[in-house]
This record gives C-alpha cells, structure tokens and sequence, in this order.
C-alpha cells in the first residue's frame, strides 16, 4: 500500500512538472508565431505543436485534478448518508473509474497502433500524439486504486 501510494505521488508531481513544462512551451510557441506573423514570415509548425502540447496537458492535468479529488461531483446524495456510507460509495465510484480506465487503455492503445500517418508541419507520427490517452489512462488507474484501497483501510479501521 505504501509503495502504491507513493508511485501515485510520484506520478502526481510528474505530471505536475510536464503540465507547467508544457504550458510555457504554450506561451513560447504562441508568442514565437505572433512576432514571426507580424515581422517575418509565420511559423508553419507552432500552431500545431501548441494544439498537441494542449492536448497532452489536459490529459496530465486530468490526472492531478482526479488525484486530488478536484472533479465535478454532485454530493448531495452523498452528504445526506452516514459515514460509512460514504465511504462505500466513494469506494464504489473508485471502482467504476477504474474500469473505465482500463477499457479506456485498452482502446487507447488499439487506436494508437492504429495510426500510421504523420502529423501535417510536425514530423511525428500520430500515434505518439494519441499515446497521452493510455499513458494517462494508466496514471489515472494507478490514482484509483490508490484512491479506492486508502478509503478500503480506513473503512476497515472504523469497523474494527
């Protein structure tokens, strides 16, 4: 359980670093284009890479949002149960996350060996720009089982 959670930590500043990585490239990239538009002539390949590094960011930063517990929920019916209660459910939603990772993987990686062809102004293949989808599928997997086996011991510390 230790080990896990700190891979899952580990992972979390990871993606942290590539985020913050990725987005000044962002604003390098864009503000390269626009003084290139204005007095030169424009870059053919800095709206894409900036498109492919958003892509890959909102991926990663997917990532953090789900480890820290930052995405959109309705607890409504969630804060109208007993404690214990809670913690099943939050349990239960760990659990068909993680099944939807794994089939999320498992499709990503079928598509990603799927593409052949290469990006228009950028010579990389494609399927390295759609592998952010498995990559982060595993990050996010590993986060949830994390995530799943914290709430699992501490329902069994309340119970004992």
């Amino acid at each position: 359980m230790q080990a896990l959670k700190k891979i899952s930590s580990a992972l979390d500043k990871i993606c942290g670093v590539c985020i913050v990585i990725m987005l000044g490239l962002m604003v390098i990239f864009t503000m390269a284009q626009i003084i290139c538009r204005t007095w030169f002539t424009a870059l053919s390949w800095s709206e894409e890479a900036t498109r492919f590094l958003l892509i890959w960011s909102t991926f990663f930063g997917a990532t953090c949002v789900y480890r820290h517990s930052g995405n959109i929920a309705i607890t409504a019916l969630q804060g109208a149960m007993p404690p214990k209660v809670k913690k099943v459910m939050t349990i239960t939603v760990h659990v068909v996350c993680l099944i939807l990772f794994v089939v999320l993987f498992v499709n990503g990686v079928q598509y990603c060996n799927k593409q052949v062809r290469m990006a228009a102004a950028i010579p990389v293949k494609m399927k390295y720009i759609y592998s952010c989808l498995p990559i982060s599928m595993v990050i996010l997997a590993i986060h949830a089982l994390t995530m799943m086996l914290e709430e699992i011991f501490s329902l069994k510390k309340e119970v004992k």
